[in-house]
């Protein structure tokens, strides 16, 4: 039963959700199958049972008997009922979602439509006015307000046609200009999201794409109309660029607060995550830039406050780690403890030992030179593979502090993770970053402190793979061998 679509939706549910199904299945027009009788006392068996008790399995003879009252077992039959269960669950997320508060446009339009097609002409004619007062009256224009207004133009052309009393445009040029506008704003949104991408990873560049990327020409009439189709057009003008400047994130960001009252919250959210993408791919150019730090960092701030960084009240891994790693970065030691604690709960996919929050824990520790309780609370795998091969660099760098006999035998271990065991979980980059790491922390472990010359060779080597791995802490140690 667990594998099923009914049990794997019901998981998902809040418990006001799982009261409201029980009074939505009540009603027939929903519940109308031939098992209608046995799907309420199902769903009350599946709606009450703790799911996320390993230990408690539900039986399916005991479901069975629970279900069909004194009734002989029949193979197949429960199922029938799951069947139509998942029917009156699907259906109530389904119009639980549609009469959302913000889908009101939405069904303003359909029922304006269902007006016309029974001949209510005075009462089309409202619902049509209440439609254009909705769009006029609207604070903020985002990608759906500009989809709306497509929708609402095409419904008064396709009306007018039927009407056509052979005098006017027909509304022919307001469709056309919302369907231009929505197309070059749709356009430009999903090139800049494929832009980003290539950024991150390998992609062989379709034909028909790379014609995209090179004749993206937005008219300025719709520019100069659109503040929200003027910013997702410049950030992919800065993502045609082959490099970042820190100038480039002040533009945009003043772009953005420029026109911050006009924008809804999603659109925000989305410009605020370029502002901080572009942040990133400037320090992984140059992971010397204290200023762009310090820039990420007021941005987090901001973005926390404002919601920008959860999904659903949950915040991914990674992001949680960003945070934390960068807030370290710039000294903002008591603010990043605050932060681990404050936003523990919040993780997305953390198991029961916390491995993640452990992890950036960690982190913190030997930043404030705990080392000894940096490894102490280092988990010693993870699900999450940069997360593992993080925590291993984290474990050599403390036992280096530390000055530890183990580290000659970990450092081994590393080097064999990263030459063989890893190669199917890490990419070739990775692999080098990695391996350039270690090979740089072996040549630390064998330098004899105080030898000057031995130390300003490795300072020149070091200076010169800035894209190793953990790339300031190896050359601040560089800098500690010459001594005083």
């Amino acid at each position: 039963m667990e594998q099923s679509h009914l049990i794997e939706l019901i998981k998902t549910l809040s418990q006001a959700e799982k009261a409201d199904i029980l009074q939505f299945a009540a009603i027939s027009f929903f519940n109308n199958g031939r098992m209608r009788a046995q799907v309420v006392p199902l769903l009350k068996i599946c709606l009450n049972h703790p799911w996320d008790d390993s230990l408690q399995n539900l039986d399916k003879r005991d479901v069975y008997d629970a279900v069909f009252i004194n009734q002989e077992f029949v193979e197949g039959k429960l199922e029938k009922v799951m069947v139509e269960a998942h029917k009156v669950v699907r259906s109530f997320l389904l119009t639980k979602g549609y009469f959302q508060e913000d889908k009101e446009f939405q069904q303003v339009f359909d029922f304006t439509e269902i007006l016309r097609t029974r001949g209510l002409v005075a009462r089309y004619q409202q619902s049509m006015a209440k439609l254009k007062k909705m769009q006029a009256d609207c604070p903020t224009w985002s990608a759906t307000h500009y989809h709306q207004q497509l929708l609402l133009e095409g419904a008064i052309h396709y009306v007018e046609s039927l009407n056509n009393q052979k005098k006017g445009d027909i509304n022919i040029p307001n469709l056309l200009d919302s369907i231009e506008t929505y197309y070059y704003l749709r356009r430009v949104m999903l090139l800049n999201r494929y832009l980003l991408q290539q950024r991150v990873t390998k992609l062989e560049v379709p034909e028909f794409i790379a014609v995209h990327l090179e004749e993206n020409t937005v008219p300025v009439r719709y520019l100069s109309k659109s503040p929200l189709l003027k910013i997702y057009y410049e950030i992919f003008l800065l993502l045609k660029k082959d490099l970042f400047q820190t100038s480039d994130i002040r533009f945009l960001y003043d772009l953005l607060l420029l026109h911050e009252e006009k924008l809804d919250a999603e659109a925000l959210q989305e410009f605020y995550g370029y502002l901080r993408n572009f942040a990133i791919l400037i320090l992984n150019a140059n992971r010397d830039n204290e200023e762009i730090c310090h820039i990420l960092h007021d941005l987090y701030l901001i973005n926390l406050e404002r919601g920008y960084l959860h999904y659903e009240g949950k915040l991914s891994p990674g992001r949680y780690a960003a945070v934390s790693a960068n807030a370290i970065k710039v000294n903002q030691l008591d603010w990043a403890l605050s932060f681990l604690e404050k936003y523990k709960n919040d993780i997305i996919g953390e198991n029961e030992t916390h491995d993640i929050y452990r992890f950036n824990k960690a982190h913190y520790l030997f930043a404030i030179d705990q080392y000894d309780e940096c490894l102490a609370i280092i988990p010693s795998t993870s699900t999450f593979v940069d997360y593992m091969v993080s925590g291993k660099r984290l474990e050599l760098k403390a036992y280096y502090e530390l000055q530890s006999d183990l580290l000659p035998y970990k450092l081994d271990a590393f080097k064999m993770f990263i030459s063989r065991t890893s190669q199917k979980l890490l990419s070739d980059a990775l692999i080098k970053t990695n391996s350039e790491f270690a090979n740089l922390l072996n040549q630390l472990m064998t330098s004899i402190p105080g030898d000057k010359k031995r130390a300003s060779v490795l300072i020149e080597r070091i200076e010169k793979k800035k894209q190793a791995l953990e790339w300031r802490w190896l050359l601040a140690k560089a800098h500690a061998l010459k001594g005083n």
